[in-house]
């Protein structure tokens, strides 16, 4: 699996830098996307499943995830500042499901880092023992991920070390760079198991059209040949209207404006989907073209002939 760790830093131009950068990796973890009446903007050309809080107005991170993977949103640890996902995988002789956690540290943040939504995730993947890995914009400098000299990072690199976390940047080039400053502020940390699975950590030289670079790496042992999809003849269609009907007591019955119009229609179109998704199972397709010797040459070879 190729990740991609990114901090689009509210701007449409970065958003379309992003489409192409997407073009060989399966997940991206951005920060700060460009929103716009709480919804994230710019990305619908890349194609795959966007997630986020949806009930934030204006969400700091979001997963980008290609198809091919079966995944679960965990709503629980979901807010404006983090977003985490569990995957699910078919092996390929690594982890068989993992959770991708992105979180956004404020600078400003009254408390020192990390902020206790994180520290939740940590602890429930922990109980578990459930593989994590985490892109940050921690907003904060320690040595030990390249920053120059350390600060507030003094707090979540000893938390990072008492909970038995990985550090997984390598070197020291700068992930936030501007006309007067360059620093290391982003940072990827995991569990031990799956942080031996991350390869080929760097930070790229791709134009971001943002402050911060990309950071490239790629998670071995993951094997994406399943296909994830819902199939509506099997919805149980009673059981839908029951959890439709219930989604909707909450909505406004009466309309006074455009305002309560737009966010009525959100309400409306997001309680579809929630009783759509409970009420019409996954199904999972094995797709039998993931072969070990097939490759884009004899792609291309058998296209020619045909």
């Amino acid at each position: 699996m190729k990740a991609l760790q990114v901090n689009l830093h509210h701007s449409r131009a970065a958003s379309a830098a992003l489409s192409v950068a997407m073009n060989v990796c399966d997940v991206a973890l951005i920060q700060e996307p460009w929103t716009y009446k709480g919804e994230i903007k710019g990305l619908k050309e890349v194609g795959g499943e966007l997630i986020y809080s949806r009930s934030s107005p204006y969400p700091r991170t979001c997963i980008l995830v290609k198809k091919g993977f079966q995944i679960l949103l965990l709503m629980h640890h979901c807010s404006r500042d983090l977003t985490a996902v569990k995957i699910k995988t078919s092996g390929g002789g690594g982890p068989r499901e993992i959770i991708l956690g992105l979180a956004y540290l404020p600078y400003d943040d009254v408390e020192p880092p990390p902020p206790r939504e994180l520290e939740r995730l940590v602890t429930g993947c922990r109980a578990d023992g459930t593989h994590l890995i985490i892109g940050c914009d921690a907003n904060s400098h320690h040595t030990s991920w390249g920053s120059t000299d350390i600060n507030r990072g003094e707090s979540l690199f000893n938390y990072i070390m008492a909970n038995g976390l990985d550090i997984m940047n390598r070197g020291n080039k700068p992930t936030f760079v501007t006309s007067n400053r360059q620093e290391v502020i982003d940072i990827t940390i995991a569990t031990v198991y799956v942080g031996n699975c991350i390869k080929v950590w760097h930070v790229t030289e791709e134009v971001s059209c943002s402050d911060h670079r990309y950071i490239r790496f790629t998670v071995t042992g993951i094997d994406r040949a399943v296909e994830v999809y819902r199939n509506p003849r099997t919805t149980n269609w009673e059981s839908f209207r029951t959890d439709l009907s219930g989604c909707l007591s909450d909505i406004k019955d009466k309309i006074s404006n455009f305002a309560d119009l737009e966010i009525a229609a959100k309400q409306f179109q997001e309680a579809t989907v929630l009783a759509y998704n409970e009420n019409c199972p996954l199904t999972v397709r094995m797709n039998n073209r993931n072969i070990s010797w097939w490759n884009q040459d004899l792609a291309e070879r058998r296209k020619k002939v045909r």
